[in-house]
């Protein structure tokens, strides 16, 4: 017991001491006094928000250690040819198609299924990037804004629910489980180093106080979604100069309580540090795994 409580605190120890740059991020404000920044509220949401800057720990010297189950995030080497396509809708079909076998293998799932709206988010974030829509069942979009606030974007209560929800809508026969998890993939396909990476909240940092439900009218729904009020022992993790052959694979639910960690996240703007830095573009896609 004592040599593992000794191995514990020498992690923890390597962990602080990492390289490390600091990032401003929006948090829900946790009192009315609370002496922060206002920030911008994010589409759809009634939330008070505050802005922090907030330490970002370089994670690639403890990639091997990251754990689903632990901090709620990992990477996974991946490549995917998917990401050269030019059309936005034919990548986006062609990226699903490759990723659902792979997250079935993955995790040894019974069966995976997609999120009907939104279930594959395309961002470009260079200057002349216009929002851009197109037709179809899914009416997926490209975006050139990325999510500067610490959110989950399902509540415990919501997932449930909008996984049945999703499987009516593409008339996906609704059965029985034994577990549920709502895993979601994200990563960059352009050139590092990239001018606004995505952070994660290591999610054994984060304490039930800290987070906050709020309710967005999204997708023609009532979603449930959770935000972050600021903690300075909240620990932050990033990955620079990622590839398109890798990815962070991240959990937003798991009905199994034992492995629920809570994989709050956000992107935050990296040019203080690499003034440099090339305009980020990114696929993110979400997924209902099921098991008997």
């Amino acid at each position: 017991m004592g040599n593992a409580v000794q191995a514990s605190s020498k992690a923890q120890l390597d962990r602080d001491q990492l390289q490390c740059v600091q990032g401003r991020i929006g948090f829900a404000r946790r009192t009315p006094n609370e002496d922060a920044p206002a920030a911008d509220t994010p589409d759809g949401f009634e939330l008070p928000m505050v802005s922090y800057d907030v330490t970002i720990r370089n994670a690639r010297p403890v990639v091997n250690d990251l754990s689903l189950d632990r901090e709620g995030f990992t990477v996974v080497k991946h490549k995917s040819s998917s990401l050269n396509e030019r059309d936005p809708e034919i990548m986006a079909q062609n990226y699903l198609d490759e990723m659902v076998p792979f997250i079935k293998d993955h995790f040894n799932a019974s069966w995976v299924n997609t999120v009907d709206v939104g279930g594959v988010a395309i961002r470009s974030l260079e200057d002349n990037a216009a929002p851009r829509a197109w037709g179809g069942k899914s009416q997926r979009t490209v975006k050139n804004f990325s999510a500067g606030n610490a959110h989950i974007d399902y509540s415990p209560v919501a997932c449930p629910r909008v996984a049945a929800r999703d499987a009516q809508l593409q008339g996906i026969e609704i059965r029985p489980y034994s577990r549920l998890m709502i895993i979601q993939a994200w990563r960059t396909f352009s050139e590092p180093p990239q001018d606004f990476p995505l952070a994660f909240c290591d999610a054994s940092s984060i304490v039930p106080g800290d987070l906050i439900e709020a309710y967005q009218n999204k997708y023609g729904a009532k979603i449930q979604t959770w935000f972050l009020h600021h903690n300075p022992a909240q620990r932050w993790y990033y990955l620079p100069d990622m590839t398109a052959d890798e990815f962070f694979l991240f959990k937003g639910y798991d009905s199994n309580a034992h492995y629920d960690p809570r994989s709050a996240h956000s992107a935050f703007d990296n040019r203080r540090a690499l003034p440099n830095a090339k305009p980020r573009k990114s696929i993110e896609a979400r997924f209902y795994v099921y098991y008997d």
